[in-house]
């Protein structure tokens, strides 16, 4: 196959087409897989939520926020070796929001299940948007209210009060805080209410406090409006956003020129929360696993959003709207959580379960079929692991990169023990073989009597007994307790292959870092323009990228057709497949890490790479076939000289073959 194109340039050379398709593409060729280290950022400071945005660099939560860090390749392209930056942090702090990337180039987030100084439950629905280019966020529309189904808010603060004032200042944030919201604690009268939000950091209060000093207060009400990590979905066009409702089978649009939201139609079955949403080839529709829906009827449904026709629609076999079979995939044991859901080379949806179950369906046939169970290890034992929240990525090569950990493999009918009051050990326990150093224990019943809350292993002393960070309430012989459950250590790492009916094979032993401490919804996978993943922990330091092996089918591949100058330093590329052919990574509801828009990066041939900006592309759709062609922007990047080049467009990881182009000196003035 031809690999260079002239496209309204001169032709480079050969020799220089060739070197760069070498480097462009020879990072995802490796004969095996490999995992390097990224330079870790500076000063100790830890990663987060990772975004791709469109000039190739990343964003990445600094911790929880509400700083962000920015990764940037180094000259050759390499995101190990890049550089950070520190951009503008956002106006709180947020822990699993929803996000998606703009095709103004600009970064949307909404949400948060925590949010606010030391991240206490809010479920916000404010949002906001980054511009990369200014390096400036500015408030958006919040989700609109849906009254009391929100439920209530319960905000503990260190605070200042004055005796004789009713003005309470030195509030760490009061971006989650209403009017009517009741406050209390210490030289705070009976009955206080708040009467005005003065500031982020100071409000009015219905009494005059009765102290002066600090002390912790707790503030109180009902949630006019809630999102926190729901599901969200740039629609086919990327003017619109679909989200998904917390509380309710509420569907809403954001229409982003306008910042405006409005009703659209309600799901079939389930409330959105801990869903995860995929999007098929054109029309774009929107498949959901329907969690809740699946857990109260014993038996799996899904549904489908149509964005032609603005409908839900239930493709479940259970009810007769498609064949096959769609098995349970989650349930209450396992906290109704959910793993990743990703659209596959040849268009079927993957699902994957907390249970360690997986289901695959086929749009064109609707039709769903049980997928292979994600088998780990426990201290040599084979068992079954599951993605209780823990994300996925689409390799170039088809195959689907997954993380799990050891939640399912607990026993759901729990087990039995023997416990002294005031004792951490625990005996005669049927078989501790499988059991791993920081699990949790708890009753049974979950009600606390036999086991204090929060209480976790602290060591396997025998197969028969355990010792557990608290002390017993009480003594006695034959306790029903439980022992893991959701989010329990070791995370391991899989490899789901496509061919038939689908495989699934453990590749953690290629993974040079440690995962025996660490449940999978800690860790956080993006797909990368080179194809690779770059993968971490949300508040550590250190990253991996993930070089698959393989290269894309050449029939996936973006085609570049054209490319023309419209001067200020910026073109349009004229092309097909440019959005790639998935989402790229997938993560339940807490994380969206969505990169199915184009990306172009510009190669001399020496290899140095220039990424360049892009904008107005046609969002929000993935395996579209040589049939449609797609346009998109590109600003050059200020820094390249000019030159020869090979352009190279990539959509969700899979990359295009190169192009040559001619970039004058007057294009980098932007004349």
């Amino acid at each position: 196959m031809q690999m260079s194109y002239k496209v309204s340039r001169s032709r480079i050379s050969a020799l220089a087409c060739c070197l760069a398709f070498s480097f462009a593409f020879g990072v995802v060729a490796s004969a095996q897989q490999a995992w390097t280290a990224v330079t870790p950022p500076p000063q100790g400071q830890q990663v987060g939520t990772m975004l791709l945005l469109t000039d190739g660099s990343v964003m990445m939560v600094n911790g929880v926020g509400p700083g962000w860090l920015r990764l940037t390749p180094d000259a050759k392209g390499n995101y190990a070796t890049g550089s950070w930056t520190t951009a503008a942090p956002m106006s709180e702090e947020r822990l699993f929001f929803a996000s998606q990337i703009l095709p103004s180039g600009k970064l949307y987030v909404l949400g948060g299940e925590y949010s606010g100084p030391g991240t206490p439950r809010t479920d916000t629905a404010t949002a906001e948007i980054y511009d990369p280019v200014t390096n400036t966020w500015t408030t958006a529309a919040p989700y609109p209210a849906q009254g009391a189904v929100c439920g209530d808010g319960n905000i503990a603060y260190d605070a200042n009060t004055v005796t004789g004032s009713n003005v309470i200042t030195g509030i760490p944030s009061t971006v989650s805080f209403y009017v009517g919201w009741s406050v209390s604690g210490n030289g705070i009268p009976a009955g206080a209410t708040i009467t005005s939000i003065d500031s982020k950091t100071q409000i009015h209060i219905s009494s005059n406090a009765t102290a002066t000093g600090t002390s912790t207060l707790t503030f109180t009400g009902p949630h006019p409006s809630c999102f926190g990590a729901t599901e969200t979905m740039l629609l086919p066009g990327g003017t619109q956003i679909l989200a998904g409702s917390l509380v309710d089978t509420t569907t809403r649009i954001y229409t982003i020129a306008t910042d405006s939201w409005a009703l659209a139609s309600p799901k079939v079955y389930d409330r959105s929360d801990e869903e995860g949403w995929a999007m098929t080839a054109a029309p774009g529709k929107i498949v959901v696993y329907d969690i809740f829906q699946s857990i109260n009827t014993g038996q799996g449904y899904a549904e489908a959003y149509n964005p032609v026709t603005g409908n839900w629609n239930s493709v479940s076999p259970a009810d007769g709207t498609a064949l096959g079979t769609l098995p349970l995939l989650t349930s209450d044991n396992l906290g109704a959580e959910f793993g990743p859901t990703l659209r596959l080379q040849d268009g079927r949806i993957l699902e994957v379960g907390a249970n360690g179950v997986t289901a695959l369906y086929t749009p064109s046939t609707n039709t769903w079929v049980v997928g292979p169970t994600i088998k780990g290890t426990l201290n040599g034992t084979p068992a079954t692991f599951g993605a209780d929240d823990a994300p996925g990525a689409l390799l170039p090569n088809g195959h689907v990169l997954l993380a799990a950990d050891a939640g399912p493999a607990t026993p759901d009918a729990g087990t039995t023990g023997n416990t002294t009051a005031d004792s951490p050990v625990i005996t005669n326990i049927p078989d501790t073989s499988q059991y791993q150093v920081g699990w949790g224990v708890a009753d049974a019943d979950g009600s606390g009597t036999v086991i204090p809350p929060n209480t976790s292993i602290q060591s396997i002393d025998s197969p028969h007994q355990v010792t557990v960070s608290n002390n017993a309430n009480v003594t006695l012989a034959g306790a029903a307790l439980r022992f893991g459950g959701t989010f329990s250590a070791p995370t391991q790492l899989f490899d789901f292959n496509p061919a038939g009916a689908g495989s699934i094979s453990n590749v953690t032993a290629t993974y040079p870092g440690n995962l025996t401490q660490e449940s999978a919804y800690t860790f956080r996978m993006l797909v990368l323009p080179t194809g690779q993943v770059l993968f971490g922990q949300n508040q550590n330091t250190q990253l991996y990228l993930y070089t698959p092996t393989g290269t894309a089918s050449p029939a996936l591949r973006p085609v570049i057709n054209n490319i023309t100058y419209n001067g200020s330093g910026k073109f349009t590329m004229t092309g097909r497949q440019l959005d790639g052919q998935s989402a790229g990574a997938s993560y339940g509801d807490d994380v969206q890490m969505d990169s199915n828009y184009p990306i172009v990066r510009l190669v001399n041939s020496s290899g140095a790479v220039y990424y360049c900006r892009t904008t107005n592309w046609f969002a929000g759709q993935v395996g579209q076939g040589t049939a449609v062609t797609h346009t998109v922007n590109f600003t050059l990047n200020s820094q390249m000289p000019a030159g020869n080049y090979s352009a190279i467009v990539s959509g969700a990881g899979i990359s295009s073959f190169p192009v040559s182009i001619v970039i004058t000196q007057a294009e980098v003035n932007g004349q």
